[in-house]
């Protein structure tokens, strides 16, 4: 496992950068990261779609945990939104980010709605310890490892639950790089 540079690695950058029928074919032929090489750390996140700049979701970190329980839990932390070469800083502070978005991680069910990709994990956020009304509670995203046997370089694609409906947010796409190590729990 390594330490993370504090700015992304080029390949990062590259695979950012790939169209989304590349992107969606690294999706298919992937495989599942290992839930236990992702806790206790927080990785860099880069949205590939056209339209996340204007959103201000272009950078963002995601965290991953244990909980007391043993259960792989994660959270999202927002970014300043500037040049992605740049390093990434959390917001309001690196010393007090904000943590939001909440996720249970879990093998996707072949039986449940939510099954579109059965060689990833599925970060459930309906399952995370969210508020009652956060509607990232319909947010599914589904991540596998770009590389074979590595959970340095990840990708992630999102589909959003509405009742028994999962709809694919159309070109959602997200690369995650090891950014550091965290020792948060809820």
């Amino acid at each position: 496992m390594s330490t993370a540079a504090p700015s992304p690695s080029p390949e990062y950058l590259r695979i950012g950068a790939l169209p989304a029928r590349e992107l969606e074919a690294i999706m298919r032929r992937g495989e599942p990261p290992d839930p236990a090489a992702l806790a206790g750390w927080e990785w860099r996140g880069l949205n590939t779609m056209a339209w996340a700049p204007l959103a201000g979701i272009k950078k963002f970190v995601k965290g991953f945990y244990r909980s007391s329980a043993g259960r792989v839990l994660g959270y999202n932390i927002p970014i300043a939104q500037d040049a992605i070469t740049l390093p990434w800083r959390a917001r309001p502070s690196e010393a007090h980010p904000k943590r939001f978005g909440h996720f249970l991680v879990t093998e996707p069910d072949a039986a449940s709605s939510d099954n579109a990709f059965l060689n990833s994990l599925l970060l459930d956020y309906g399952r995370g310890p969210n508020p009652f009304f956060d509607p990232s509670a319909g947010l599914r995203d589904y991540l596998v490892r770009i590389e074979r046997g590595s959970d340095e370089l990840l990708l992630g694609t999102a589909y959003f639950a509405a009742g028994p409906l999962r709809l694919r947010v159309p070109r959602a796409y997200f690369v995650l790089e090891r950014r550091r190590p965290t020792d948060f729990t809820r």
